[in-house]
């Protein structure tokens, strides 16, 4: 394999190349590295072992700069941070870790080891500050005189696991809480109750619109009939600025003419996403699309429009628009909106469990 010290630039920008290639190839003699040609024996050893590993695995090389080596099964963990960050000492690639250096002296006075396990990482890799798990372990790399090369790095991400954990724990109380209802008002009530400081959906609305199969569109009336904000016997809402216009009734023929409907797109690493930039909740675009729309709230922060239909009796039906808002440190990717189309499908479940029995008593 070549040692060439020459960096090329299109090595580097080209994301097809190998990471192997991408290591071989740097200027380390721009780091305190130096040229790879004056690396001992224990460097070389550690950087094959790391490149050839099938697990996320990196090195941090120093001290002081704990320069960052990684194989390309630790790609993904970096997202947007490759390739800027091969070669650059640790702290500079992850700031957001405020005790990184307390762990590697750690390692450095001890000689040993360290295994975290879930730890909670607040990562700036994609954009914004993302919530991140990982299970990871720093072993220090000893040279055969017993001084410390480095720090080898063993990392797994957790996050999928642990959110799906979470999430499956409020499906599970949606089902604890059926026999509490009483009425299509107690069932939104319980489901904003089970939401209430709920991590991935900070808030949540619901608003009720009653139909028949044939009314007008500019006829139809939104009313709000409980929220994550509603407190047990007090009348009004505290409705946080940050949200959209917020009314008890939402005529949809004037919903329709306020809101100068702007679309938004975020980048993100595997996708790009389309928000409605709007002044108030479009809950006329749900109804007439017929599927999730997506909004951008004043402060940025994001929310999800969802609607379900259930036959209520004679020729009436029932319309509930779902609206969650999202975690902040989360990507509205399709698992998260997985998991709110199930919270969705939960509240059909449960007002259609009420709108059986109005059936039954008004036949």
């Amino acid at each position: 394999m070549s040692l060439s010290l020459n960096c090329s630039e299109d090595i580097i920008k080209n994301e097809e190349t190998n990471i192997v290639d991408m290591v071989y190839n740097f200027d380390w003699s721009s780091t305190l590295l130096g040229p790879m040609d004056s690396w001992d024996t224990t460097l070389k050893t550690a950087t094959n072992l790391c490149l050839k590993s099938a697990f996320p695995t990196c090195l941090h090389i120093g001290p002081p700069d704990w320069t960052l080596i990684y194989n390309k099964a630790f790609q993904p963990i970096l997202m947007a941070k490759h390739p800027f960050a091969l070669g650059k000492p640790s702290i500079v690639v992850w700031p957001e870790v405020y005790d990184l250096l307390e762990q590697f002296e750690y390692v450095k006075a001890t000689g040993k080891g360290l295994f975290r396990k879930d730890r909670y990482i607040e990562l700036t890799r994609d954009g914004y500050a993302e919530e991140t798990y990982f299970d990871y372990t720093f072993s220090p790399i000893l040279r055969p005189d017993g001084t410390l090369c480095g720090i080898f790095t063993l990392s797994q991400e957790t996050t999928p696991r642990i959110l799906n954990a979470r999430r499956l724990k409020v499906l599970s109380e949606f089902g604890h809480r059926i026999s509490e209802i009483k009425s299509l008002e107690s069932a939104c009530h319980i489901m904003a109750k089970v939401l209430n400081n709920n991590v991935d959906i900070p808030y949540a609305l619901i608003y009720f619109v009653e139909h028949k199969s044939n009314s007008d569109f500019d006829s139809l009336i939104a009313r709000l009939v409980a929220t994550t904000f509603d407190e047990d016997g007090k009348k009004g809402r505290n409705i946080p600025d940050n949200l959209l216009d917020t009314p008890e009734i939402i005529y949809l023929a004037q919903n329709s003419v306020q809101n100068n409907d702007t679309y938004i797109e975020l980048k993100r690493e595997a996708a790009t996403y389309s928000f409605v930039k709007c002044e108030s909740w479009p809950i006329h675009l749900v109804i007439k699309e017929g599927k999730h729309v997506k909004v951008l709230l004043k402060d940025d922060s994001q929310a999800v429009l969802l609607q379900t239909k259930i036959s209520l009796y004679g020729e009436r039906f029932l319309t509930a628009i779902l609206i969650c808002g999202i975690n902040r440190l989360r990507t509205l990717d399709e698992q998260y909106m997985e998991f709110l189309r199930v919270c969705k499908n939960f509240i059909q479940y449960l007002i259609s469990f009420i709108g059986l029995i109005l059936l039954v008593e008004n036949t």
